[in-house]
């Protein structure tokens, strides 16, 4: 996700991705497709090696790939909102997606005398050996229903001030908000989508510090090779 610019635009009071970060992830799309068209299109204009044009239009297809995945990521950024609007809580938020990872979106009106709990905590997952981690809110209703508000990812330019929305939605409830500290968890949390159910233990202490210093490490080795491909492209 490109710069974070998470904007708190106070019409009753309302929380959404900033312009900026619209704008970027609209460009990184846009050259995602343009830098594909030309790869596309170099076999054509320079009659280059056939034999070696499939690598061409493969790196052409993961470009196309990521532009697609980058409107994915545009739309769910355009959508979600959060509004605390007189005695209702408001929101339009990511609800999964579906195999060709099209985000599913969830349109919520809740009186907030119906909101029993505002509740936040920390969530690992480990994905093809890599640790990562994300903070997640959720409210639960009277009735006892869970619904998972968003999700920031550790690292994650884009992101919503998590803070900020629970503490003024549980002080508008007239409730605290409760931390459920540190547990593991399979669910993606792509888009920012929450897990509406937590089903899973906290870790103790030791465990928890051991998974955050695993994710942090995660992070390290991820911009080290981003720094190595810049290079790489720099000199050849």
């Amino acid at each position: 996700m490109p710069a974070n610019d998470a904007a708190i635009q106070n019409d009753g009071q309302t929380w959404r991705f900033g312009l900026a970060t619209r704008i970027c992830i609209g460009v990184l799309a846009a050259f995602m497709f343009g830098f594909a068209a030309i790869l596309f299109g170099l076999p054509f204009a320079y009659g280059s090696d056939r034999s070696g044009d499939w690598m061409v239009i493969l790196t052409g297809l993961l470009l196309v790939a990521f532009g697609v995945f980058a409107i994915f990521a545009l739309i769910a950024t355009v959508r979600t909102r959060i509004t605390l609007r007189a005695a209702t809580l408001e929101a339009t938020v990511v609800d999964g997606h579906n195999w060709l990872l099209v985000p599913h979106f969830r349109t919520i009106r809740l009186p907030l005398s119906d909101v029993r709990s505002v509740e936040r905590r920390c969530e690992i997952l480990r994905t093809l050996g890599f640790t990562t981690t994300r903070d997640a809110l959720s409210v639960v209703t009277a009735e006892g229903e869970r619904i998972g508000l968003f999700s920031n990812t550790l690292g994650s330019a884009s992101t919503l001030p998590l803070d900020e929305v629970a503490n003024a939605i549980a002080g508008a409830a007239g409730i605290r908000v409760t931390d459920d500290g540190t547990v593991r968890t399979r669910g993606s949390g792509l888009y920012g989508a929450a897990a509406s159910a937590w089903i899973e233990a906290p870790l103790d202490v030791a465990s928890a510090g051991k998974a955050r210093h695993r994710a942090v490490i995660t992070m390290q080795i991820c911009t080290v090779l981003l720094l190595l491909t810049l290079v790489l492209r720099a000199f050849f």
